[in-house]
């Protein structure tokens, strides 16, 4: 139906749905690639149905984003973490 003003207005278009993770909003094909609001595929009435899907999509892509950064952090190379523990050549032990 129409509003108030007699005009409704519908977003159509963007990335395949089938292409995406939809509990991470993460490309399947590009691991690390994320997805929100409009970027995806999603027809709707704009003014409320797609200001939601944006929220939620938004939501849930940067709740996978932070776990995928958290574990970037979390994750030490053996080796730079050896040579970390070295003081460097100008700098005396116990600085």
């Amino acid at each position: 139906g129409k509003g108030v003003f007699k005009e409704e207005f519908v977003t159509a278009g963007g990335v395949g749905l089938k292409g995406v993770n939809m509990k991470r909003m993460e490309s399947k094909a590009v691991p690390g690639l994320f997805f929100a609001g409009e970027l995806l595929d999603v027809d709707g009435i704009t003014g409320g149905y797609n200001l939601q899907s944006a929220w939620s999509t938004g939501t849930a892509a940067g709740r996978a984003v932070a776990d995928l950064a958290a574990s970037k952090v979390l994750q030490v190379d053996p080796a730079s973490a050896k040579a970390g523990s070295q003081p460097a050549s100008h700098e005396q032990p116990g600085q």
